[in-house]
């Protein structure tokens, strides 16, 4: 059924990697993104790196969920109309639709992969994720693991 729609206001911040923002009828919607970021502490490249075929989860068949058992779905559709009055999105992002209006079939699909390789280790002990400072002054960014007798304070 092709109804018409009718949209108060739309506010939306931002639109990236590969998303629509569609207001009205669509009969199909396909949304891919790929993306392979490296971040380096020391920005070398060795120029033969970000090869998809690296990494099998880009050519894996993307699954289609499937619903569990079947169902019966009754809609009713009061009125030839679609109306929104006020939206308000921070973000649409990596393959996404916000759609206002009839639509038939859409797909999406985003694939990620980022790789971080740092030359020098995160501040604190190995064994703890939660950073401690104690009560000693032994300069900035002196951090070990608390002990039970210890005057504790986390840092933020």
């Amino acid at each position: 059924m092709v109804r018409l729609s009718i949209v108060g206001d739309v506010l939306i911040h931002d639109i990236s990697s590969g998303s629509i923002m569609h207001t009205g009828d669509n009969i199909n919607t396909a949304l891919e993104t790929t993306v392979f970021a490296v971040q380096r502490e020391v920005p070398f490249y060795y120029g033969n790196e970000g090869s998809f075929k690296a990494y099998p989860f880009y050519r894996r068949p993307f699954p289609i969920p499937q619903p569990p058992e079947p169902f019966t779905m009754c809609v009713d559709n009061l009125g030839s109309f679609i109306r929104v009055q006020n939206i308000r999105i921070l973000g649409v992002s990596s393959s996404s639709v916000l759609q206002i209006g009839s639509n038939r079939i859409t797909s999406a699909e985003a694939r990620i992969k980022n790789i971080r390789q740092f030359v020098t280790d995160k501040p604190g002990p190995k064994e703890q994720t939660t950073f401690v400072k104690l009560g000693k002054e032994e300069g900035i960014g002196f951090f070990e693991a608390p002990s039970k007798k210890s005057k504790r304070t986390i840092i933020k």
